[in-house]
């Protein structure tokens, strides 16, 4: 369900399509309110070029005006005046400018305001990657992670999952959706069979023994081959 002020957001992008002049190059309009309660609206520019959707124009807009960061936002389709949800793109782009804000799509039981991120579950996050950037991320189940913080656990063996010497950001994330993050430096990734794990990669990895070790690799990798090559990634700890 919508709260008022989305609904007035739905109210104001409509409004745009009632009174324009609607034509092959303009059936898309948007609308958005800023941290301030401030809103912006557009249209589409549909064009053999490439013109820009109505999302990106209220942005632009927004820019213009000096705005605060745009909370929310909602486009709206000529035809019908349905609410429509942002192209590929301006998810993107939407996430680049506004990681925190939401859209206003229709979900099954009628319109909901949703997390830009809930659109685009695994985005390019240019920031990640610059220079200086964040360290790698890599993902720990969190019932690990006292055997982490205590020094019990120092090694993780790994499945497809591609780790290089250095830091990293050890990341236990939690059934009520949190995540706790521990900072790391990773000293060494040897890779190998499954079974040609040792006593002394389960030991280092937390575990009593070697059969404990592949009992909990069956539990995370349900068929994992024998002859499978695992990376045994070892870290120190760097908080």
């Amino acid at each position: 369900m919508l709260t008022d002020a989305d609904l007035e957001l739905v109210r104001r992008a409509t409004a745009v399509l009632d009174r324009a002049t609607l034509d092959d190059g303009h059936q898309v309009s948007a609308a958005a309110y800023d941290e301030r309660g401030a809103v912006f609206t557009g249209m589409n520019v549909s064009h053999f070029t490439g013109g820009p959707c109505a999302e990106p124009v209220v942005i632009g807009q927004a820019a213009a005006s000096g705005s605060a960061p745009l909370t929310t936002v909602v486009a709206v389709l000529a035809t019908g005046r349905q609410v429509i949800p942002p192209c590929g793109r301006c998810r993107q782009q939407l996430f680049d400018y506004f990681p925190r804000s939401r859209a206003i799509i229709r979900g099954k039981n009628g319109l909901e305001a949703v997390p830009i991120t809930d659109l685009l579950p695994f985005p390019y996050d240019y920031r990640n990657y610059e220079p200086g950037g964040p360290a790698p991320e890599l993902h720990v189940w969190d019932r690990y992670l006292d055997a982490v913080r205590d020094g019990a656990k120092r090694s993780t063996v790994r499945v497809h999952d591609p780790v290089r010497p250095g830091p990293v950001r050890l990341v236990f994330e939690h059934a009520d959706g949190s995540a706790t993050t521990l900072a790391a430096e990773v000293t060494g990734v040897e890779r190998k069979p499954a079974d040609a794990l040792t006593d002394e990669d389960a030991v280092l990895d937390g575990f009593a023994d070697l059969a404990e070790l592949r009992a909990a690799l069956a539990r995370h990798y349900p068929g994992l081959a024998g002859s499978a090559e695992v990376d045994v990634v070892r870290f120190e700890p760097a908080w």
